[in-house]
């Protein structure tokens, strides 16, 4: 499938609440907003399931958790879903992917979001960062970006190029993160259009999966 324009225009909005919709729109105007957000989601859901039958059935990924277009009183800001083995749905790493009004990213992740209730500490995850440097010269390094996961998603991320090569990077992020952690991806911009995501995503996942199975050891 392609990744259109109109994909991340989506989520170029003033106002995702409901109620606030309907102050401000007709209802027959906040319908045909819902059912915009249905088409795209759909498509968006498609391209989650034909990525996951393109990796490797040794990763356990045929089931990727997709996030809802809304969470009961909100459109969302962003499609998300996460790719986790099928042996490790209670930890806090994932792999995932996310669309917004500014890119397309694959990533890894950790989700601080219920954390208490799966495995996995912060501290374990982000010894990843120490494997980093050998971990890029598998890669396409140009192509990655890393950043604190307090940062916004809209913020402009560091390249990953940069911060390898830059100590002063390396002790902001530190700095930045606190007693979070970071986030590591492959990014496609807004407006560029892009043909067989799909394929270009389940890519990116096979090269992040290294960092992934690492952590099994981090625990």
């Amino acid at each position: 499938m392609d990744l259109m324009k109109e994909d991340y225009q989506l989520f170029d909005r003033d106002n995702y609440a409901f109620k606030q919709l309907k102050e401000i729109h007709t209802p027959d105007e906040v319908e045909q907003i819902k059912q915009e957000y249905k088409a795209h989601w759909q498509k968006w859901k498609e391209i989650q399931l034909q990525t996951a039958a393109l990796l490797p059935d040794t990763y356990g990924m045929s089931k990727p958790k997709i996030e809802s277009w809304t969470n009961g009183w909100n459109l969302r800001s962003h499609f998300w879903s996460a790719y986790r083995s099928e042996s490790r749905q209670d930890e806090n790493a994932c792999l995932a992917v996310l669309l917004n009004q500014k890119q397309y990213q694959i990533y890894l992740m950790y989700q601080h979001y219920k954390s208490d209730t799966r495995e996995g500490s912060v501290e374990g995850y982000n010894q990843l960062l120490s494997l980093l440097q050998e971990w890029s010269t598998q890669v396409a390094i140009e192509e990655y970006y890393i950043w604190p996961q307090p940062e916004n998603e809209l913020e402009d991320h560091l390249p990953l190029s940069v911060y390898l090569s830059d100590k002063s990077k390396q002790e902001e992020l530190r700095e930045t993160m606190g007693n979070r952690t970071f986030q590591l991806g492959k990014l496609f911009f807004s407006p560029n259009e892009y043909t067989n995501i799909e394929e270009k995503t389940a890519e990116a996942l096979k090269e992040l999966a290294p960092l992934y199975h690492a952590i099994k050891n981090k625990l």
